[in-house]
């Protein structure tokens, strides 16, 4: 692991801990530097702020599921998905509760959106339909409604039933592209 993924994973843990008793809008850069014991520069020099940390600690979490991998989409991968953001669940509850433009409710979406669109046009070798648009952005809306109520014990949906009715309602064009798209080459973590 290069220096920098050591520094961004040092911040990452200890923003983690700070969530625990501090909520996502009082938790200041110079604080977590200190905690870090480190200087701002230093945070500013790997993150624009700290909602660019907190989709960093996402995409980490994808990428140890995904990035490295060989194409797979399935109730298996989406299942370790979901673990692995329940190792984080403490971190992405509090994140969920910030409700701001930044939010990571809001930068999921625009990823799930995102990586359906690039996986899809990558593996068709085609511009999106605009119905095939649509199909996207209702299973990402349905599916982070459904993840929220899980992460939040809003449900008694477990993670196999969660994973389970993701896959199933994945449009099919969506699912065929999926099984065949690597994102280790994926323009998503560009």
């Amino acid at each position: 692991m290069t220096l920098k993924n050591q520094t961004k994973l040092l911040f990452a843990k200890e923003l983690e801990e700070m969530l625990k008793n501090i909520p996502m809008d009082k938790i200041r850069i110079v604080d977590l530097c200190k905690r870090c014991d480190t200087i701002p520069q230093t945070f500013y020099y790997h993150f624009h702020d700290k909602y660019e940390l907190v989709a960093w600690i996402f995409l980490y979490d994808f990428s140890l599921i995904y990035g490295d991998k060989e194409p797979e989409y399935s109730i298996a991968s989406i299942k370790r998905s979901l673990i692995q953001m329940e190792k984080r669940k403490t971190f992405y509850q509090q994140t969920y509760t910030d409700h701001s433009q930044n939010s990571i409710n809001q930068y999921i979406q625009r990823f799930n959106i995102a990586s359906a669109k690039a996986a899809v046009e990558d593996f068709y070798q085609t511009k999106l339909t605009s119905e095939q648009e649509y199909a996207i952005k209702y299973h990402s809306y349905g599916s982070m409604g459904l993840f929220n109520e899980w992460l939040n014990n809003l449900s008694s949906i477990t993670i196999e039933e969660l994973a389970t009715f993701q896959y199933q309602h994945t449009p099919e064009f969506l699912k065929v592209a999926y099984q065949n798209y690597s994102f280790r080459n994926s323009r998503i973590f560009k």
